[in-house]
């Protein structure tokens, strides 16, 4: 198990932002570690408060006590947990980035509110600007899932998805860890042969293109069961998957009744990744698990945090 310095969980405290709440306090409890909660007022959109003009302090007085309430009823069964409450005002991704920092925490949780349309193709969510910049783990949950599919302290399946480059071996290092912190009784590593690998592989000889397939999974099976670590071999299985990476892991993790999903993020440029999305982007965006994503560029694995401290 890692040692995680502290565990920040943003919430607007709505419902649905709540149940990223009830995980991150699991987490917490599972490792061992404080959990700071923050919630960010947006000056923009004041209006749920009731206000067009306010005194910032006064407003952020108020909403810290209510806040504290709400929380404190939503952890108080929640034995041994340390937390604390961080309220302040901005603009939410910017106000994360800044707790990120000056708490040193080491995971981020939090819900998403799945936009639609041109306004999430224009503007994002928050969710979507911090994927892209975070420099830890961030785990999403998808606000509208019911309460008990964000329990992660019953989590028993977690399907890992790697396409063996750099960016993904940090993934693949959490997602392995939280197996063991959570004791999952299956972990599914699997890999996605995207649609350009098999429009290569159709282009060939109509003779020769089942057994090119065949070694071709062959060899990705092979290499899938090189990564598993010796401790979890009697535990883990290996999947290759054929299609669009998000669809096909979508399709995959609700066939197996997967619990979490964990992938890196990394792959594409700013512009590409603003008009299209990542794969991890798009499987967020369906908004059916809770995805960890590793930006793994910037993070750290589980193996540097325990060097650390060394």
């Amino acid at each position: 198990m890692i040692n995680i310095n502290s565990i920040l969980c943003a919430t607007d405290l709505s419902e649905g932002s709540n149940k990223a709440l009830y995980l991150a306090a699991f987490i917490a409890q599972r490792y061992k570690t404080k959990l700071i909660v923050a919630h960010v007022i947006d000056l923009p959109a004041v209006t749920p408060y009731g206000e067009t003009m306010v005194d910032p302090q006064e407003l952020q007085a108020r909403v810290e006590q209510s806040a504290k309430t709400q929380v404190g009823d939503i952890l108080r069964d929640i034995q041994g947990l340390d937390w604390e409450l961080k309220v302040s005002i901005g603009y939410p991704a910017k106000e994360i980035q800044e707790l990120l920092k000056s708490t040193d925490a080491g995971l981020l949780v939090a819900a998403t509110h799945i936009r639609s349309g041109i306004e999430r193709l224009l503007l994002g969510s928050v969710t979507r600007k911090l994927i892209f910049t975070l420099k830890v783990p961030f785990l999403v949950v998808p606000g509208n899932l019911p309460l008990e599919r964000t329990a992660i302290h019953r989590t028993e399946s977690i399907l890992i998805s790697t396409d063996f480059s750099f960016d993904a071996e940090k993934a693949l290092d959490w997602g392995m860890d939280f197996a063991r912190t959570f004791e999952a009784k299956r972990v599914i590593l699997a890999t996605v042969i995207e649609s350009t690998q098999l429009d290569q592989i159709l282009t060939v000889d109509p003779q020769k293109e089942e057994g090119l397939a065949n070694k071709l999974v062959a060899q990705l099976t092979e290499k899938l069961k090189s990564k598993i670590p010796a401790d979890l071999k009697d535990r883990t299985e290996v999947s290759v998957l054929a299609g669009h990476p998000h669809d096909e892991l979508n399709k995959f993790a609700i066939l197996n009744r997967m619990d979490l999903i964990v992938m890196g993020v990394h792959g594409r440029g700013f512009i590409e990744n603003l008009m299209v999305g990542s794969t991890t982007d798009r499987l967020i965006r369906l908004g059916q698990f809770p995805v960890l994503a590793v930006r793994s560029a910037a993070c750290k694995s589980p193996r540097e945090y325990s060097d650390d401290k060394k």
